[in-house]
């Protein structure tokens, strides 16, 4: 039975609201005039309290748990509390030109949140960018996968919300995990973590250049890439996964991290994962829209799962282990926008919706979230946001589960997620 991913799990450098830009262009490269090296970081300190009490009322073998807080209400990386303050990301970064054909980029993640899960500080890019070859740039080492725009966006600089919409989340983070027991072909099996979350990240080698024509550009990113845990550039298998991207832009306005335009975009990533003594296959695939211009943002994004999904704890309580599809599917979406209503006032509105494990009926549940944002920037490099999300989980086909305490406790576990509120500062240095 599936359950919660921890929707509080971000991972350093990543935000959830999908602004315009040339990601690609803007992560793998140095302008003309860069320095061989430049540094900087970000701080994001957040206070997060979700709504929601303890389960109360679990029959059966679920008992135990009774009184306790669901993970799906608790926040990360410690799951003690509805209720915290903490540093949710923050990282450092170097950056600059080795030479007019070759720039790199370093960067650590030292705050509190998934992939930080087991380590102080972890690596979260290290790469090398060759600009040799004209139409076809290569980088190599360890960068975010060229998947979808709301993965893709640097948090410091173009993030609108504090969290992830659900479908980004729960289908991209990316949870390395082993087998714990046997596995079942036809459900979910159990599983453990054995790294903190990839954070939309791996190691590879990617291709991809961008080509302006007028007001259009196109631009296209092709990622060979291990599909492993990211705390290492070894793989732990011989397999690779293949990501495509292909987006078309036409230009607006002002250039930068939030470009003024209007783009369409495709990706697709494929590959398996090793799940026991076994591999089994892998597919996450998606398309969007977005629009920036003179202080309007509207953006939208559909996302699918196949093969390999991995779900929170089952049953959602600490200590319980992972749920692991190994044939499963989930699909999801989001709609978003934003209006500069004065130079330092935002207001956002996202609504976003996910469906996960669709092939068990009995595990399949349904999440939907409106998140209503407000921002205030201070100055470029100084903002507040505050959120609030009314947050809902639906068991989808409920007359599939035994009626009696396997029914029961799902629709009370499901039924006692709680809306999430949550402010964070950002301060960019």
């Amino acid at each position: 039975m599936r359950f919660d991913l921890a929707v509080a799990i971000l991972t350093g450098m990543l935000a959830s609201s999908a602004q315009a830009t040339n990601w690609l262009q803007l992560q793998g490269n140095e302008p003309p005039n860069a320095p061989a090296f430049r540094w900087g970081g970000f701080i994001q300190p957040t206070y997060t309290h979700i709504l929601a009490g303890p389960v109360a009322g679990l029959q059966g073998g679920l008992t135990i748990h009774d009184g306790r807080y669901s993970t799906l209400n608790l926040n990360w990386p410690s799951l003690s509390t509805p209720h915290q303050f903490q540093v949710l990301r923050a990282g450092v970064a170097m950056r600059g030109k080795v030479n007019e054909e070759v720039n790199y980029f370093l960067a650590a993640d030292v705050g509190r949140n998934g992939s930080t899960l087991y380590k102080d500080a972890v690596l979260s890019d290290a790469s090398l960018t060759f600009n040799y070859i004209p139409g076809a740039r290569i980088r190599a080492g360890l960068f975010k996968l060229p998947t979808s725009e709301e993965a893709l966006l640097a948090v410091n600089v173009s993030g609108s919300y504090i969290y992830n919409s659900n479908a980004v989340l729960y289908m991209l983070v990316g949870l390395p995990v082993e087998a714990t027991g046997t596995v079942n072909p036809g459900g979910t099996s159990t599983a453990r973590l054995v790294s903190g979350f990839s954070g939309y990240r791996d190691w590879g080698v990617q291709v991809y250049d961008w080509m302006q024509r007028g007001q259009w550009e196109y631009s296209y990113a092709a990622m060979v890439s291990n599909g492993n845990a990211i705390d290492t550039p070894r793989d732990n298998d011989d397999r690779k996964d293949l990501t495509l991207r292909v987006q078309t832009s036409y230009l607006l306005g002002k250039p930068g991290p939030n470009r003024e335009d209007l783009s369409v975009f495709l990706w697709r990533q494929r590959g398996s994962r090793l799940f026991g003594s076994e591999h089994f296959g892998l597919v996450r695939e998606g398309a969007g829209i977005k629009y920036l211009y003179d202080g309007i943002r509207l953006s939208a994004e559909y996302l699918q799962a196949d093969g390999m999904v991995i779900g929170g704890q089952a049953p959602p309580f600490v200590g319980q282990p992972f749920a692991a599809g190994v044939n499963e599917a989930a699909s999801g979406w989001y709609v978003e926008g934003g209006w500069r209503v004065r130079p330092e006032w935002e207001v956002d509105l996202r609504y976003d919706y996910l469906d996960f494990m669709k092939r068990t009926v009995a595990n399949e549940r349904e999440f939907s979230t409106l998140t209503l944002g407000l921002q205030y920037f201070f100055s470029p490099a100084l903002h507040l946001i505050a959120n609030h999300e009314w947050r809902k989980m639906s068991v989808s086909n409920p007359n599939d589960i035994p009626a009696g305490p396997a029914r029961d406790n799902a629709q009370l576990i499901a039924d006692n997620l709680g809306d999430r509120m949550s402010v964070q500062l950002t301060w960019s240095f």
